[in-house]
């Protein structure tokens, strides 16, 4: 497992590790101090001292076929967290679409270890081998939650089932404007609360390896959005992810990398005096 040093040490390992990267600009999980977890009931004010260092927003996002983003069409915002007290992973989002509906999801794919390589699409392998590593190694969750999806589910992971149910996958979501399922303008929101696994065994968690936080980890990570408009041949350009790497679906390499920060110290409102704020202005000079 891959830990970096203190944070006077931190750019000269970023500069000196391009061999362990994965895609893209290193991005930020916040972490929540003990007791100021959110609460999974869809409302998105227990993520309201998070500075904006930690958004990842919808003119930030990558599209693979290189079509240009409209925010009239598709925006979005997504942030990441984590506690070290609970040992659970946060994801809160707030999507607005102008033809949402129940096959349009955030697809999430984890690699915690940030060990890489492929973890799904074994195509050639043998059916034991699949059913063993199918996302044990590096996971894919799909969270339709609050689309409520045509297939039944809300949230799915993909390999071993177990993992994206409760209590290892809870969410709270609503929709703010509009409805889902009829391909018009609609708004939604929604938190997501994950445990992380090093490795999901299909046994269930007691064969499993759960991953442990702690500050100043790199973890792999991919979100990505269809924004399947109703028009023939819509989908194929509006692939919206946060890193854009292609193949992200089962090769963790494509994934991109996400640092588990400090604690916020005083919980500060504004970039500029945000430490991480501070750190990424200075490594993007370099």
């Amino acid at each position: 497992m891959k830990r970096l040093a203190p944070i006077a040490a931190l750019l000269v390992l970023l500069a000196s590790s391009g061999a362990d990267a994965h895609q893209g600009e290193l991005r930020f999980m916040f972490q929540f101090p003990a007791g100021l977890e959110p609460t999974l009931d869809g409302e998105l004010d227990d993520w309201a001292f998070v500075p904006e260092v930690y958004y990842n927003r919808a003119e930030n996002m990558f599209n693979q076929f290189g079509a240009p983003l409209d925010l009239s069409d598709f925006n979005s915002f997504q942030i990441w967290g984590y506690s070290l007290a609970t040992n659970k992973v946060y994801f809160a989002f707030w999507v607005a679409d102008d033809a949402l509906h129940n096959t349009e999801k955030w697809s999430t794919t984890t690699d915690w270890d940030h060990t890489g390589g492929q973890f799904r699409s074994f195509g050639d392998e043998s059916e034991e081998f699949q059913e063993r590593w199918t996302g044990a190694q590096a996971q894919r969750y799909d969270i339709y939650a609050p689309t409520f999806a045509s297939g039944g589910f809300y949230t799915k992971q993909y390999g071993q089932a177990w993992a994206g149910e409760e209590p290892y996958v809870m969410w709270g979501g609503k929709h703010t404007k509009g409805e889902v399922g009829n391909f018009e303008p609609a708004e939604m929101q929604g938190e997501v609360s994950i445990t992380p696994f090093d490795d999901i065994h299909p046994d269930g968690p007691d064969a499993s390896t759960e991953h442990v936080f702690a500050v100043n980890q790199i973890v792999g990570l991919e979100a990505n959005w269809g924004d399947k408009d109703p028009e023939p041949g819509a989908y194929d350009d509006a692939y919206w992810s946060l890193f854009g790497g292609i193949g992200a679906s089962s090769q963790a390499d494509q994934f991109g990398d996400f640092l588990t920060a400090p604690l916020e110290q005083g919980l500060p409102t504004a970039v500029e005096t945000s430490t991480w704020g501070q750190v990424k202005a200075s490594f993007a000079a370099e």
